[in-house]
């Protein structure tokens, strides 16, 4: 019932329900963002489990093998008339050779009939089940299915996800380059804080304390996030972009939360990214009695 007023409201394309445009409420365009988040994380761990086949598309969802059909297949359903129809609609016009599920805009070429022979000797053996109604899996937990829980300890602990998409934020046109380098190696830990410099033998382990003298082990992140001035001027950020926010433990985490906030418009995604990258850097040249300044960010 949920998603029909949805789709009611604002309407859907390929199986997905539309952002509704300016006329979309605040709440709805937050929802939306969400899937825009790191990777497509969110639909690499679903797929549908074919019943009697009537509420999954058969271009659109991931329902046999690995991928969508529109993906395997992208001449065919480019060239399909009815690309939105389900797997049921398909199954009873017939999915063989020459039957009548095939409706193409122009006549095939050789290799593109080829391409439809693979995909009907695909098909050749799905049965469906009439009494069945379809359903989804979450492959991240078949067990016990999908919950906030499982998704969120997915997102903040898949290290793939986060490190493919730290490798292409840290670099703009907007930003110096070595700007960007610096941030690069600050995501992945690899700037002289005194604990690093300690486990390379530079400084002795009871020499770690952060120089602003909160009596904290200077680390990446309280450098950054969790030191007594860095937490003040993130509160500045805040106070002047007029939202609330939760600092994450790690470094990674939060410059994906920041660059990437639910409910902001993805042009201004590539503004906050920016905006963090010289923050970053910023907030090194503000603590010129660290460790960073002292010793010099190249020496590792």
């Amino acid at each position: 019932m949920w998603y029909r007023v949805l789709k009611a409201r604002y309407g859907e394309a390929g199986g997905r329900l539309r952002e509704g445009g300016r006329n979309s409420s605040v709440w709805w365009k937050m929802l939306c963002r969400i899937r825009e988040g790191v990777g497509n994380w969110f639909e690499d761990n679903i797929m549908r489990v074919v019943g009697d086949g009537r509420d999954t598309l058969f271009w659109h969802d991931r329902w046999i093998g690995d991928i969508p059909l529109r993906l395997k297949f992208p001449r065919l359903f480019d060239l399909a008339m009815e690309k939105d129809c389900s797997v049921g609609d398909m199954k009873d016009r017939g999915w063989g050779i020459d039957r009548g599920a095939w409706v193409w805009r122009r006549r095939l070429f050789a290799w593109e009939e080829e391409s439809m022979r693979e995909c009907s000797l695909l098909l050749c053996n799905i049965v469906l089940q009439d009494t069945v109604h379809d359903t989804w899996r979450w492959l991240s937990d078949p067990i016990h299915g999908y919950t906030v829980r499982g998704a969120y300890n997915f997102i903040t602990t898949t290290e793939d996800m986060v490190d493919r998409s730290l490798v292409d934020d840290v670099w703009h046109k907007h930003v110096p380059l070595n700007v960007s380098l610096f941030v690069w190696r600050l995501l992945r830990n690899r700037i002289p804080t005194k604990d690093n410099l300690a486990i390379r033998g530079v400084l002795p382990f009871t020499a770690t304390l952060c120089a602003c003298g909160c009596e904290c082990n200077e680390s990446v992140s309280h450098l950054f996030l969790h030191c007594t001035l860095s937490a003040d001027l993130w509160a500045l950020v805040w106070n002047w972009l007029g939202i609330s926010f939760v600092h994450v433990g790690e470094l990674q985490q939060h410059f994906i939360q920041f660059t990437k906030m639910a409910g902001m418009p993805t042009y201004s995604h590539f503004f906050f990214q920016d905006c963090l990258v010289c923050y970053y850097l910023g907030a090194m040249e503000g603590k010129e009695q660290t460790s960073i300044s002292k010793y010099g960010f190249y020496s590792l």
